[in-house]
């Protein structure tokens, strides 16, 4: 099997607000265990709400089940309550949520069908960032650990719908990631035309899941402390399965030190232990947890392992990058920023295959620039939280100073690369990319940021001047959408 012929397969992919609207209307089905114990629970007995949503806690269905039914009922006072399960439970009432087991597909998690296999795999996944999120959450006093909880469980919804409810996407992209060693990353967007974590926030935006879940789901909130604990573990979970003992779960691992304030060592001890207990709590999933994995002793890398994965690179989509520019010149002026910055990431990403983009809009300080739409960041927090500070003063201070682009490659690296805080280069750890510089009224607004991310992923001229052309008629578009405000 080759990318070519899964291309071919795919070369008309189904949107992703098409999926989004088969999607949003199925049901996730509750596990056996789940129904056994709800039914054993009874009203009379005290903290009746707590004890089911406890017996709820290791069931995506159960608790996405709960969640919807609050987000479709008419917002009121009493929607700002719901920030946990319990608040969830209790707007529902007892008896609401004892017959859920009764309304709902139930399955055993035994069940040895690939569809079932898979989307336990995924929960498993979930639960252990889920377990490593809340835990976190505890240890820096966090008032409501259980919003990082359920944050962390929901994080995956869109890959665990299309496991339930998709046809064989999931298995394409399986079998792209295991057997031609493509980036699992990447292989979404060969299979699908666009990423899972995009499609699990627009079912969370269009069930009404809270304010927390859809956050998490959001790169650009990587700024905030709670988003980023959420993010970290989703990420940590992800690569746990992959290797233990990566460079990228090295780095992972010294950010959550970090972010819990703890020597490497402790951070080590900490989350495997973490990981174990996920795995004890959850040994009816029947699935292969990370933890499994932790007794593995770490093989050296080397330069000739065939094994190593394959660097892969986005293809350029010449139909994608003109219907962008085609929809931004005919209707960029009736439409929103999100809309429109949509649209550039889009032509960025797909149009021009530019794995990683970010627009970083000027702070009120005039001192530095900070993600505020981004695309190809997923599973990536530590980048969803890109800065630049123009203090003291550094090639970007250079370039807000006037609407201008730089291209750094291998002609100008010696001279521009000194030029750069070494807080940058450490944060995208790649030696080109394209930037160039926003103005509105004659007055900065922000930077676009793009790159290929892996260093054999060459940029080049003719994306370049695509690039440019891009932000060109964005920086124009955004400036008639504000003469049009008056």
């Amino acid at each position: 099997m080759t990318t070519n012929t899964h291309q071919q397969k795919h070369d008309k992919p189904r949107g992703l607000e098409a999926w989004a609207d088969l999607l949003m209307l199925k049901g996730f089905p509750l596990m056996l265990p789940t129904a056994s114990g709800m039914q054993e629970i009874k009203e009379s007995e005290g903290g009746s709400i707590d004890r089911l949503c406890d017996s709820m806690l290791h069931d995506p269905g159960a608790i996405l089940n709960i969640l919807r039914k609050v987000g479709g009922m008419a917002r009121g006072r009493l929607s700002s309550d719901v920030t946990s399960l319990e608040s969830a439970a209790m707007l529902i009432g007892f008896d609401a949520v004892k017959k859920m087991p009764s309304s709902m597909a139930v399955i055993d998690p035994a069940d040895a069908s690939l569809r079932i296999r898979g989307y336990m795999q995924v929960t498993s996944r979930a639960f252990h960032a889920a377990y490593q999120a809340y835990d976190w959450a505890v240890r820096r006093a966090d008032m409501l650990p259980k919003e990082a909880f359920v944050a962390a469980f929901m994080h995956e919804i869109g890959k665990m719908a299309m496991w339930l409810h998709g046809g064989d996407e999931m298995q394409q992209i399986k079998e792209l990631h295991i057997e031609e060693r493509m980036p699992f990353d990447e292989a979404q967007y060969v299979v699908l035309g666009f990423s899972l974590e995009q499609l699990s926030l627009e079912l969370a935006r269009r069930w009404k899941l809270s304010e927390m879940i859809i956050d998490a789901l959001s790169p650009d909130m990587a700024a905030n402390t709670r988003i980023y604990g959420v993010m970290l573990a989703c990420q940590l979970s992800r690569l746990a399965e992959e290797n233990w003992y990566s460079t990228e779960m090295e780095e992972c691992i010294q950010h959550v030190g970090g972010f819990l304030n703890m020597e490497f060592s402790a951070a080590v001890h900490l989350i495997h232990q973490n990981a174990v207990e996920a795995a004890r709590e959850t040994a009816f999933y029947e699935a292969i947890p990370a933890a499994s994995l932790l007794p593995l002793i770490p093989v050296p890398e080397t330069e000739d392992d065939d094994e190593a994965p394959v660097h892969f690179c986005l293809t350029r989509q010449e139909a994608v990058f003109s219907e962008v520019v085609a929809e931004i010149q005919q209707n960029g002026e009736n439409i929103d920023l999100n809309a429109l910055m949509t649209l550039v990431m889009r032509g960025l990403h797909d149009g021009l295959g530019l794995n990683r983009s970010v627009f970083a809009m000027l702070g009120l300080d005039r001192t530095s620039l900070k993600a505020r739409y981004l695309s190809g960041t997923d599973n990536d927090p530590e980048f969803s939280k890109f800065t630049l500070s123009l203090e003291p003063a550094n090639l970007f201070t250079h370039l807000m100073k006037k609407p201008q682009s730089v291209w750094i490659n291998d002609d100008n690296r010696e001279k521009f690369w000194k030029l750069l805080p070494e807080s940058f280069r450490n944060l995208i750890r790649t030696d080109s990319f394209y930037a160039s510089s926003v103005f509105i009224d004659e007055k900065p607004i922000g930077l676009f940021y793009s790159d290929r991310h892996i260093e054999d992923c060459y940029l080049d001229e003719d994306s370049y001047k695509r690039f440019k052309s891009l932000i060109h008629l964005a920086a124009g578009t955004m400036q008639k959408q504000r003469a049009k405000k008056g």
